[in-house]
């Protein structure tokens, strides 16, 4: 993986944000190209769609979870996650939803049982 800094127009600020790393190998199985992951991702997010990565904030979550990205800049809450049916980890994303450490699923804040 390889760690820039960017320049994030939401945010209206430099940002620090990860490109992934690309599959290895060839293969038959659907294998993700790299993708950009934005390591600032979180309440001061202001727009629906982030200008580095091109994806809504729940998506880029989502790749923070999936690439083992999460970092002490994004805020955490403990809740049972509908999803894996325990308590675990969330990291919140915007004002309304949070997306589960451990399965990826995002869920709105409200549905979260704390």
């Amino acid at each position: 993986m390889k760690s820039q800094i960017a320049y994030c127009s939401a945010c209206d600020k430099d940002v620090r944000i990860v490109i992934t790393d690309e599959p290895s190998q060839d293969g038959h199985a659907n294998l993700h190209d790299s993708e950009i992951v934005c390591l600032e991702i979180g309440e001061t997010c202001t727009g629906s769609l982030c200008p580095i990565g091109a994806a809504p904030p729940a998506v880029m979550a989502a790749r923070l979870v999936r690439n083992d990205l999460q970092t002490m800049v994004q805020p955490m809450v403990s809740a049972m996650c509908p999803a894996c049916e325990k308590v675990t980890g969330h990291l919140l994303v915007g004002t309304a939803d949070a997306t589960c450490v451990e399965c990826g699923v995002t869920t709105a804040r409200s549905a979260l049982g704390r």
